[in-house]
């Protein structure tokens, strides 16, 4: 009987350290994503406070429309025409008619990448609360998920290119003005753009590494 009494206690208590642990263990998990989020909605609440002083801003049209060409100049559909006149530079000059296609994998490259950071994500774009005081309307061609910007990861991509192939560094000059453009015009906010940029470069650096002995010509 002593035996039983002790082995019902011994299953009892241990029960009960297994029961502990599993609470300890549940409220460890609640608390981290607790503090997830707090990080989350910190980032959040400031990245959206800030964006607001860029929304507010207001320019004479003249300049307004160089801010409006920087907000456009690395949409999918001008980026296409770029290589198109790369690919036709580079046949006339150097005779050259692979040179386009690593370039051209980058670009994709990072295209997906960022649609799959979009998506996973979900951040949706900014409210549109003074677009009537624009001169001009980049918010119209946005559909998609706000984080991060497509256009300020191009302009990393296109940097890093820049540098890679032609030792040229006009293209970090370039990336600023990018995104301020895409915030200038609710596109995105502040952090969408420099998580883009940032990814845009460093993805196109990869990119470069797969490709370095790796030849298209015949």
């Amino acid at each position: 009987m002593e035996y039983n009494n002790y082995s019902d206690y011994s299953d009892e208590s241990s029960t009960n350290s297994s029961n502990n642990e599993k609470n300890i263990s549940n409220s460890l998990q609640t608390n981290k994503k607790k503090n997830k989020n707090f990080i989350l909605k910190f980032f959040d609440y400031y990245d959206k406070k800030l964006s607001n002083y860029i929304y507010d801003l207001e320019f004479p049209e003249k300049f307004e429309f160089l801010i409006y060409i920087n907000a456009r100049v690395y949409n999918p559909d001008l980026i296409f025409l770029y290589f198109l006149i790369l690919f036709l530079y580079n046949i006339y000059y150097y005779n050259d008619y692979y040179f386009i296609i690593k370039p051209l994998i980058h670009v994709i490259s990072v295209l997906i990448i960022c649609l799959i950071f979009k998506y996973i994500i979900g951040r949706h774009r900014p409210k549109i609360k003074k677009i009537s005081k624009r001169k001009y309307n980049c918010r119209m061609y946005e559909h998609n998920y706000s984080m991060p910007s497509g256009d300020a990861a191009q302009s990393g991509n296109f940097a890093f290119l820049l540098l890679y192939y032609f030792n040229n560094y006009y293209g970090f000059f370039l990336i600023p003005l990018v995104m301020f453009g895409r915030v200038f015009y609710f596109c995105h906010y502040i952090f969408d753009t420099i998580i883009g940029a940032i990814i845009g470069y460093f993805v196109s650096f990869y990119v470069s590494i797969l490709l370095k002995n790796i030849s298209f010509n015949k």
